[in-house]
This record gives C-alpha cells, structure tokens and sequence, in this order.
C-alpha cells in the first residue's frame, strides 16, 4: 500500500508540474490516494523527493520513477481508448490500476503494439521509452499508421483518430473503418490504398490518422 500511494504521489507531481505547479498543496490536491505531509516527509527520507518550504521536487531516482508511471498510465490510457474502444472516464479508471501492476516488459511491448504514440488521449505527452528511441516497430501483431506500411502489404485496419473531423468523414465515406483490410498499392508520388474492393489516393496526412495491425501473415 505504501508503495501505491508513494506512486501517486509521484504521477501528481508530474501532473502539478506540466501545469507549472510545484507547491505541497497543489500536490496534495490532486493526488488519488491518502496523502498528508507525513507521507510526503517519508518520501523525503527514502530519496524520491525533496522539499523546499512551501514547494516539492524530485530527487533524480523520484523522477525517474514518475517518468515509468506517467508512460504506464498513458499507454494504457491510448489502449482502452483507441483499441478496446472504452470510453475515457472508464479507462482513466483502468489506467490507474494499470499502472501499478505492469513490469517494463509488458510497457515496451504494449507501446511497440500501440505505434509509439507520443500523446495520451487527452492530449498529455507520453515520455519516450527505449522501445521509442530505438524505433522498434515490430511484434507479433504490432500497430502503425497506414502511412507507413510498403507496398503491396494487406494489413487490417484497428483504430482511426482523427486530427480533423472531416477527415473521419473523408475515410468513412471510402470505407476506411475499424475491422476493414486495407492494401497499399503505390507510395509514391502520392499514396494509393485499396479497400471494400476500391482504389483511392489518400493524403499522407490522412493516412497517419488511420492505424493498422501489421500481422505476420499479411501478404
């Protein structure tokens, strides 16, 4: 339990500090679990945070922790979102016990998976992993945008998120949707798909937005 709430801690001092908010109270405020300053005193004693009067910082190890976290929860976040289709209050909520229970393993496979987004669903930055550094883009069932698959390579379409609306209008209207398979014909100069049995070119903008399974067997 102690570990739980320290890692809450941790995530809300992140959070406060994207906002431009490094003091106690503002930490206090939104932190998840029981917290007080005696829990913030222990961090202290265990190196993960410092404190400074009215303010609170990380120590080198504390921010390094809060960094594991913060991508933990925001990938998990782009998953129940994106993939499993869970609406975002609910996947918050999943998120949270996420978290807490993932080995760094399962985190660099499930980012491999996912595409190495760079956002959560609410537009918060995921911090790069090794997996994103490195640019790993294959698993046994890995997720990329369209835009990036080579030709002649059938892939099945898993999620689409738009940046503009009328593009999710633009994409449903060829048959671009979740489920559907999708074959690259041509990159250059411009990018031709085949779906539903049609060709079309696509704007490679566009097709950034759309995410595809890579499958092993797709030819």
């Amino acid at each position: 339990m102690k570990n739980q709430v320290f890692d809450e801690v941790l995530e809300a001092i992140w959070r406060c500090r994207e906002q431009n908010q490094d003091s106690i109270s503002a930490c206090l405020e939104v932190v998840h679990a029981e917290a007080d300053i005696a829990i913030l005193q222990q961090m202290e004693k265990e190196g993960l945070v410092v404190l400074q009067g009215e303010k609170i910082k990380y120590t080198e190890d504390g921010e390094h922790l809060a960094k594991a976290i913060i991508r933990r929860h925001r990938l998990a976040e782009r998953m129940f979102t994106d993939v499993l289709d869970i609406d975002q209050e609910q996947s918050e909520l999943a998120a949270c016990t996420f978290e807490h229970t993932v080995v760094p393993e399962v985190t660099e496979g499930l980012c491999t998976l996912l595409g190495h987004p760079h956002e959560c669903p609410h537009g918060k930055a995921i911090p790069p992993g090794a997996c994103c550094r490195e640019g790993r883009v294959e698993t046994k069932a890995a997720l990329l945008p369209l835009s990036e698959v080579a030709c002649g390579i059938t892939v099945r379409v898993a999620y689409i998120r738009p940046r503009h609306h009328d593009h999710l209008h633009l994409m449903l209207s060829v048959g671009i949707a979740p489920g559907v398979p999708v074959r690259v014909h041509q990159r250059t100069p411009v990018l031709v798909v085949e779906a539903e049995q049609s060709e079309f070119a696509m704007d490679r903008e566009i097709a950034d937005d759309v995410y595809v399974w890579m499958e092993p067997q797709a030819t």
